[in-house]
């Protein structure tokens, strides 16, 4: 299958509600995810095989987003926390533009595959620069749980990190 046809697929099949969450973006940093939605339990760093991460969800803000789209030699690495059903919900009200999907992610540590809940953009739009407080965020939740210097350099290279004032 290819293109459309594999595209499709992938959106028809990712519906059901899972309590792993799979942050890729600002809420791999765990002190704003628990900003969000309370005391979270951590599982740690994950990697979301046959996907790339792009900044191509448009904000309320008008900057550029983590999304996660289908991408076959790609992996995105991120961090799986456990969430109650309450937390979830909650979590839901700040992801405004996404929808909710549930991926096959791989742990870090175990190598043991698992389903995890997350977010993909209903929109994409091309050509987005995240702001540097959002980068922010990445930088933090990435260090914090692990992932691994390429990966970090290879997705935020281009960003120059934030400077205390």
């Amino acid at each position: 299958m290819c293109g459309a046809g594999r595209r499709q697929l992938w959106l028809q099949s990712y519906t059901a509600w899972v309590p792993s969450y799979f942050a890729y973006g600002s809420n791999m940093s765990r002190s704003r995810l628990e900003q969000r939605v309370g005391a979270v339990h951590l599982h740690g760093a994950a990697r979301l095989h046959a996907h790339r991460h792009r900044f191509s969800k448009l904000g309320q803000d008008g900057t550029g987003k983590g999304n996660v789209e289908p991408h076959e030699g790609s992996v995105v690495w991120g961090v799986v926390y456990e969430l109650a059903d309450d937390q979830f919900a909650r979590l839901t009200e700040f992801e405004f533009g996404y929808r909710h999907a549930v991926l096959a992610v791989a742990l870090a540590e175990s190598g043991r595959s698992v389903s995890a809940s997350s977010f993909v953009a209903l929109n994409i739009v091309e050509a987005l620069e995240p702001s540097t407080e959002y980068i922010e965020h990445y930088r933090i939740g990435m260090a914090e749980h692990g992932i691994p210097k390429q990966y970090r350099q290879r997705l935020l290279g281009r960003f120059a990190p934030r400077r205390p004032t």
